[in-house]
């Protein structure tokens, strides 16, 4: 397929001698990345720190198409396809508890998801390749991504609005992963993280005084009839062997402990892969407001957002991308996980136009708390292998064929 043994032992050599290189920048990027994150929709410090070292290392940018969006481009001596390469940068209203010397200085907010060093793996990838650009046969455009944790920014989405990737032929993206072991790297061709959708509901009864329900109209009581059936819509009518989770995390009502509840307000998410099934719950959650409705005099409304997308990875990208952790990782790397996720990543809006693949990089260690918890950190020498995989997954792209 390429040019000979030589050119590509070549290739391999200069991307390990940069990563090598890089490898205590980058730690020292995502330090400082994580010392100063900011939520979705706020993440103005972290896009100017970005476009600093992309101007350090020479890469133009454009920061002016979605939000605080910055994407970088490195084009090769000779002509060829377009690559783009990923990372977001939001962080979460988390009150960090790792007691890491470079902890959040944000009160608040943390970069629970790892999104600090996919910051820093992707300038430590662009450093990698604005090094070896004269071997490229073609264009890398490097993503720098706002507000993938909230769906009502848009994110991945207002990227892909904007036209800016529309001359792209493959896009690739990873995420730390703290399930699988350190520096592995998770690879699943088709369904990978679903669809993500938020669900606001009020149940509206009427208050009385708890000596006296008969004259009012309970909304806790209600409420919990509904939640209750929401779990058997999910249990006993869905076929088990299908992806569907439905999870209530808020619920508010009351005022006082003699008093019969007038309203109730629940939040929720629905995630999901078929898009039939997506509607399906939806449609089932609304019919089980109005019966509940019918049956206890209750009037209820159902406010369903729809979020993110199914992220489904195309097979033949998850076969070039394994054989790349083969060559530079080692095949003891590469993981084929059994089952996908029903977590969401809005990585889903650039699949849905664009070849490519979603990778998960494992971080896992003894102790190590999930994703999305305040004491998440990871193992800084995935930074390492994480640089050399993305620079290494454009660079052979960008060889002649």
């Amino acid at each position: 397929m390429y040019k000979g043994d030589r050119v590509m032992n070549t290739l391999q050599d200069l991307i390990k001698k940069y990563a090598a290189q890089y490898k205590e920048q980058v730690v020292e990027w995502r330090r400082h990345i994580h010392s100063h994150p900011e939520l979705s929709g706020e993440e103005q410090n972290t896009s100017l720190f970005i476009q600093k070292v992309l101007n350090e290392l020479g890469i133009p940018f454009v920061n002016d198409i979605s939000d605080y969006a910055v994407i970088g481009k490195i084009e090769g001596a000779h002509t060829g396809p377009v690559i783009a390469l990923r990372a977001d940068i939001d962080a979460l209203p988390i009150h960090e508890e790792t007691g890491l010397p470079f902890a959040s200085q944000n009160k608040g907010v943390m970069h629970a998801c790892g999104h600090d060093s996919h910051i820093a793996i992707l300038l430590g990838a662009a450093a990698i390749l604005q090094s070896i650009k004269d071997q490229l046969h073609g264009t890398v455009k490097l993503v720098f991504q706002p507000s993938e944790e909230e769906a009502l920014f848009p994110g991945a989405q207002g990227i892909v609005d904007s036209g800016i990737l529309d001359d792209v032929d493959e896009i690739y993206g990873l995420h730390v992963w703290p399930q699988l072991p350190v520096g592995t790297v998770g690879l699943k061709k088709g369904n990978l993280m679903a669809a993500s959708d938020h669900f606001l509901v009020h149940i509206k009864g009427k208050s009385t005084h708890g000596a006296e329900p008969h004259n009012g109209v309970d909304a806790i009581v209600a409420a919990a009839n509904w939640i209750v059936n929401v779990e058997s819509i999910v249990a006993r009518e869905t076929n088990p062997m299908e992806n569907l989770v439905c999870t209530i995390g808020v619920i508010k009502g009351g005022d006082r402990y003699n008093v019969g509840c007038g309203d109730v307000y629940l939040e929720g998410t629905c995630r999901t892969y078929e898009p039939a099934k997506r509607d399906y719950i939806e449609r089932r959650l609304g019919e089980s407001l109005q019966a509940l409705d019918m049956l206890l005099k209750t009037e209820s409304t159902l406010d369903y957002k729809r979020g993110h997308g199914a992220t489904i990875n195309d097979p033949d990208a998850i076969d070039y991308a394994t054989s790349i952790v083969e060559k530079y990782l080692g095949k003891e790397a590469v993981v084929h996980p059994e089952f996908p996720s029903m977590a969401a990543e809005d990585f889903s809006a650039y699949l849905h136009k664009i070849k490519g693949a979603f990778l998960w990089l494992g971080t896992g260690f003894e102790g190590n708390p999930a994703l999305h918890n305040e004491a998440f950190t990871i193992d800084e020498s995935i930074l390492e292998p994480g640089i050399t995989m993305m620079s290494a997954i454009a660079a052979e792209f960008l060889q002649e064929k």
